[in-house]
C-alpha cells in the first residue's frame, strides 16, 4: 500500500487518522517487524526525538526511545519535569516549553496529566507531536499497537468480538473504542466498574452499564454493536480478544507529585487467571496495556493466549512506523 495522501502532521488522537491511514500504519509496522536491523537504522539517521514526560512512564517512554534508536535517530528530553523550568517557581507554559524543544528536535512525544495537552502542544510545535497520553483523554499509539496485534493474530479485525475490561474513563480504553468502532469489529463487550465505589459485597452479581457520553456517541455513529457483561468468564467464553485494564486507576489528570500509593484488591469477577481460562477452554487472546495490578494474574503469562509481554515487544514496531511516517511527511 502506498502512503495515503494528507497524512496528518501530528498524531494526537486516533480520530486524526482515516481508515486508509490506519491500514498503512499497520502495514508499515508489519514491514518494520521483518526489516533487518541495519536497514531500519538508516531510516531516521541524524534525526532527534524529544521525549517530554510530565507523568511517569515505562513502556511508552522507553518504547519510543528504543524505536528512535532502532531507526538510527537520537533521543533527548526528560522523564522528570522537575529538572526543567516548566514547573515549580518558574512554571514556563507548556506552549513555550514545546516551542523551545521543537527548535532542536525533529519530533516530540509528549505525556501530560492535562487532557488536551497533546493538541495544545501540536499547535505550538514546529515539528510533529505524538500524544503519549494526555490526562484521561487519549493514548493513540497504545491503542494502535494493541489493535494491530489483534489484527495480526486474528487475521483482521472485521467481524471480531472484543472484550474490554476496566475503567471506561481511561485514555487507553477511550482511544481503543474510537479505533475499534471504526474498523468493523462485530461487537464490543464491556465489563466496567460501577460509577460509585463498591459496596460491602463486591461479589454481588449485577451488570454495570455506564460509559462516558463520548464513547456512546462514537459507537452509535459507527454503528458498532456493544453490550455489557457482569463477569469476566462471560468475556472468556464469547470474545476473540480481551483487553484487560485496572478498574481502579489513579487520577490521570492529577499532577503525579500529588499522588500517594494505595492498596486495592480487584473483585474476583474482574480478574483473569489461568484456571478460569482452562475451565472453559477459552481461546480468547488476553491483552493488557500495562502496568497491571491483580486483575491479570501472572499465571496467564505462560499461556499461548497471554500476550502482555508480546504487546511490549511488538509495540516498538508500531512506534517505529509512526515516527517514520510523521518525520517523512514533514520532510516531503
Amino acid at each position: 500500500m502506498r502512503s495515503p495522501a494528507n497524512f496528518p502532521a501530528h498524531l494526537v488522537s486516533v480520530l486524526d487518522l482515516s481508515e486508509q491511514q490506519i491500514g498503512y500504519v499497520f502495514e508499515r509496522a508489519s514491514e518494520m517487524r521483518m526489516m533487518p536491523r541495519q536497514e531500519a537504522a538508516m531510516i531516521l539517521q541524524g534525526m532527534i526525538l524529544a521525549v517530554l514526560f510530565f507523568q511517569p512512564s515505562t513502556r511508552t517512554r522507553l518504547g519510543f526511545e528504543a524505536a528512535a534508536l532502532r531507526l538510527g535517530g537520537k533521543v533527548t528530553g526528560f522523564a522528570d519535569p522537575g529538572s526543567t523550568r516548566s514547573v515549580d517557581y518558574i512554571a514556563e507554559t507548556l506552549d513555550d516549553t514545546v516551542r523551545v524543544v521543537s527548535e532542536f528536535s525533529d519530533a516530540i512525544v509528549l505525556r501530560h496529566y492535562v487532557s488536551g495537552a497533546g493538541r495544545r502542544a501540536s499547535q505550538a510545535a514546529h515539528c510533529p507531536v505524538i500524544n503519549g497520553g494526555d490526562g484521561a483523554n487519549e493514548h493513540p499509539t497504545q491503542a494502535l499497537s494493541d489493535a494491530w496485534l489483534m489484527h495480526r493474530r486474528c487475521g483482521g479485525l472485521s467481524g471480531l468480538v472484543v472484550g474490554l475490561v476496566g475503567d471506561p474513563g481511561t485514555r487507553v480504553l477511550r482511544s481503543l473504542v474510537y479505533l475499534l468502532a471504526r474498523l468493523q469489529v462485530r461487537r464490543l463487550l464491556f465489563l466496567v466498574p460501577p460509577s460509585v465505589p463498591f459496596q460491602a459485597d463486591p461479589a454481588q452479581k449485577y451488570v454495570h452499564t455506564t460509559l462516558p457520553a463520548d464513547l456512546v456517541m462514537a459507537l452509535k455513529a459507527a454503528g458498532t454493536a456493544y453490550e455489557f457483561r457482569s463477569d469476566v468468564t462471560e468475556l472468556l467464553e464469547e470474545a476473540d480478544a480481551i483487553e484487560m485494564m485496572p478498574i481502579d486507576v489513579p487520577a490521570l489528570e492529577a499532577d503525579p507529585r500529588s499522588l500517594a500509593p494505595h492498596g486495592y484488591v480487584t473483585p474476583e469477577r474482574y480478574r483473569v487467571t489461568a484456571s478460569k481460562i482452562r475451565a472453559i477452554a477459552s481461546k480468547a487472546l488476553i491483552l493488557h496495556p500495562g502496568p497491571r495490578k491483580d486483575e491479570l494474574h501472572t499465571d496467564v503469562d505462560s499461556l499461548p493466549s497471554g500476550l502482555y509481554f508480546d504487546q511490549v515487544a511488538d509495540a516498538i514496531y508500531l512506534r517505529m512506523a509512526v515516527l517514520e511516517i510523521l518525520c517523512k511527511t514533514r520532510g516531503s
